[in-house]
Parts: C-alpha cells; structure tokens; sequence
C-alpha cells in the first residue's frame, strides 16, 4: 500500500465526523450561485446529472440554466451491508478506514448510461461534490465516446486539490440532505 494513500484514508475517515452540514434553503443558494457562475462562462446544451449526488443540484441548475437534463448513474461496486453506527468506536474507525480505502481504490463504472444521441452537445456535467475525481473522469471517458463537442464539470463543493470547473462552497467535506450521513450529524 502507498504511504500517500495510507495518509488519504485516514484523512476522509476522520473527516467524516466533521462534515459540514448544508440545509436544503442553502442548497437552493448554492446552485442560484452555481448557474449564474455556470451562464456568466458556459453555455451548455445539455446538463448531465451524476446519480444520485447530482441529481438534485443538477435539476435545479438546469431549471435555472433553461437547459435539458439527463441523468447517469455511475457507481463503485462496494459491497458494505451493514453501517457500523452502533459498534464500538475502534471498529467504526477500522470499518471506516477499509470502506475509504476501497473508495480509492476501486474505479467506478456506468452502470446505467444515456439512451439519446447527444453528439455533438455542449456538456456540464453536475455532482453534488468532487472527491478523487475519479467519477467525473468516468463520466467524461462516457461522454466523449458519445461525441459530445465540449464538456465541462461542476459540483457544489469540492474535497481535493482538483477542482471542477465551476463550484460554489470553499473546499471541504460536507453533508448535503441526500447523504447517508447527513440525518445523523448534528453540527
């Protein structure tokens, strides 16, 4: 295993019991802020939403944007059956760390794809949050088989150096009301 991503894991894991939580009136903010940010330097044809994370941001940034909106579902296949909530706290850590550690490192798939010509189509393509990067570049390995001209990302928030192209929180970890996560935090 990488030192570097020994260190990663137990960063995310940690940050798990600090995440900001976002309301819903903040999430209505945000993507106002995000679509005037996204007009004032984009003009999409097409918004593409990444299920399940972007699916709220992005229905909302396409109303604002009167643009049409398609939805992908791209997934890792982690199997994590049961939450550990009610273990132990050195267990949780430890289930905690394993769970982040397989979120670097198994590389997400499409697991429900887009059934309309969109070649030749101007992309945004909306997550509630980037992370690894990783699911963006899947979705944009999608998109460009699918010819699309131009593609560009955005998400409400932002976890690592990289960045989309268009975001509105400052870099962090944050919980948004569709996250597992976000009913058990309080903060």
């Amino acid at each position: 295993m990488k030192y570097p991503l020994l260190l990663t894991v137990l960063r995310d894991t940690f940050a798990d019991s600090t995440r900001i939580r976002v309301s819903q009136e903040e999430i209505l903010i945000c993507c106002a802020d995000l679509a005037k940010t996204v007009q004032r330097n984009y003009k999409p044809n097409l918004v593409i939403a990444i299920d399940t994370g972007g699916s709220v941001p992005g229905e909302l940034i396409a109303k604002i944007l009167d643009t049409p909106i398609l939805h992908i579902t791209i997934r890792r296949n982690i199997n994590n059956g049961r939450m550990y909530n009610l273990d132990p706290i050195p267990l949780r850590w430890i289930m905690s760390a394993y769970h982040h550690f397989l979120f670097h490192t198994i590389k997400p798939t499409v697991s429900e794809g887009i059934n309309v010509n969109i070649s030749g189509k101007k992309v945004l393509i909306i997550d509630d949050s980037f992370h690894t990067g990783a699911t963006i570049d899947v979705a944009i390995d999608y998109l460009r088989k699918a010819s699309v001209s131009e593609i560009k990302t955005a998400s409400l928030a932002y976890v690592s150096k990289r960045k989309p192209d268009f975001s509105v929180l400052p870099i962090g970890n944050y919980s948004f009301p569709w996250s597992k996560d976000f009913v058990n935090k309080v903060k």
